[in-house]
């Protein structure tokens, strides 16, 4: 995937044993980076129909391409760091939508 598509994050080398399965990956695989897609109009519109504490989760498998048991392995500091990207598409979001409803 192009660098326009994703951000990557580094996170301390993990191994996510679903992704590794269907990546073909060894089962002790470790991952040290995470890709992360942009945050596309579909996904929120996705998101929306979710109870609100399903909201980031759903985000983040979408995203990464990690199940959310294999999100469940993820170091609190990486999830921080994970979270802090994708909300920062919604600001971003939020803030273009707010400067387009101005009159």
């Amino acid at each position: 995937m192009n660098e326009q598509n994703e951000i990557k994050i580094e996170i301390i080398p993990t191994s996510f044993p679903q992704f590794n399965t269907k990546n073909n990956l060894p089962a002790d695989h470790k991952t040290a980076a995470l890709s992360v897609k942009r945050l596309k109009h579909g996904h929120l519109r996705s998101m929306q129909r979710l109870n609100e504490e399903d909201q980031i989760h759903f985000l983040m498998t979408q995203l990464t391409g990690l199940t959310e048991t294999d999100l469940d392995e993820l170091d609190v500091e990486d999830s921080a760091k994970l979270s802090e990207v994708i909300f920062g598409f919604m600001r971003r979001y939020a803030q273009i939508a707010k400067e387009l409803a101005r009159p």
